[in-house]
């Protein structure tokens, strides 16, 4: 009897180290991952105010801005800054900023959530936050004044947040390109009426009648007035990439350059982009030419979710 009630202590014993064991490492892995200690300030400044946007020729779309584009201005920022952002609201409506990757008090949320974060007409409002961790993030309005959260994002109301690691400071953004894919409601009616990369539209046949019109070496320094990014054959880009609709989408270029995500190759040279996903792609482009950038859902190309890069 006395031998089992050992044999029972030491089993509940080898147990409590176990737990405890266990707790420690846990405790351990928490402080490990524990997010950095936010110290330098960075500050930025968007007003939400009207454009009109001619996203194609003769095509004007009346939308919701951030400074006056759409997206609106790129937050770049690194691990460890403590980001401050002041939202003023030019607009008749309702307005906010809400963020994906940044860690903030519920006072910054810019949600129903927390009314008070969200600036009427004529209002200022400081949202801050701590980058905790690099990557490609993003904001957009989160207000239903008027009209669902959904209408207030695709008029406009997005913008992208790149996190860089503290040791990649400043960043060297020469070859680093934000894409959001994203429908327009041009009338606000509820209709889908266009698609759109960085709130324009392209078509492939207006390319094909300017190289027929013009010939291929005179289209290529056309398309270089008109503002077509250029890059170096054998340069390395970065292709920041968001689907802000509510549909799926796709980003695929052409070239044949192979295309990699977090390392591995991209089969099909196809990136999928569900709504609200954000990725970071990269390839080092191998052939001159005006190659095409598209959503491969075809019939949004089609639509005009299209745009070029030439590489010399």
């Amino acid at each position: 009897m006395l031998e089992w009630l050992k044999s029972r202590k030491v089993g509940a014993l080898a147990i409590a180290l176990v737990v405890v064991s266990a707790a420690f490492a846990a405790y351990g892995l928490l402080t490990f991952t524990r997010p950095a200690v936010a110290q330098n300030v960075r500050e930025f400044f968007l007003t939400a105010k009207p454009a009109s946007i001619e996203i194609a020729p003769g095509v004007n779309w009346n939308a919701w801005t951030y400074n006056g584009t759409v997206p609106g201005p790129t937050l770049r920022m690194r691990v460890g800054d403590l980001v401050r952002v002041h939202l003023t609201n030019e607009l008749n409506l309702v307005h906010s900023l809400h963020v994906h990757g940044l860690r903030y008090g519920i006072e910054s949320d810019g949600s129903q959530a927390y009314p008070a974060s969200m600036p009427g007409p004529g209002q200022t409002y400081t949202y801050t936050f701590e980058a905790t961790r690099p990557g490609l993030f993003y904001y957009h309005c989160h207000s239903s004044d008027g009209h669902p959260i959904n209408v207030h994002m695709l008029q406009g109301l997005y913008g992208a947040i790149i996190v860089y690691p503290a040791d990649r400071w400043p960043p060297d953004t020469k070859n680093e390109f934000v894409e959001f894919f994203a429908e327009v409601d041009l009338n606000l009616d509820g209709t889908r009426d266009a698609q759109v990369i960085n709130g324009k539209q392209a078509f492939e046949h207006d390319l094909l009648n300017l190289i027929n019109a013009q010939g291929y070496a005179q289209a290529v320094q056309t398309l270089k007035g008109l503002g077509v990014p250029t890059v170096a054959v054998g340069d390395e880009m970065t292709f920041y990439l968001i689907g802000i609709g509510n549909e799926y989408h796709s980003w695929h270029m052409h070239g044949g350059s192979p295309v990699f995500l977090n390392g591995q190759a991209v089969e099909g040279d196809v990136v999928p982009l569900g709504s609200g996903t954000a990725v970071t792609a990269r390839l080092r482009i191998t052939n001159p030419g005006i190659w095409l950038i598209h959503c491969h859902v075809v019939v949004h190309a089609d639509l005009g979710m299209v745009t070029l890069l030439i590489a010399e």
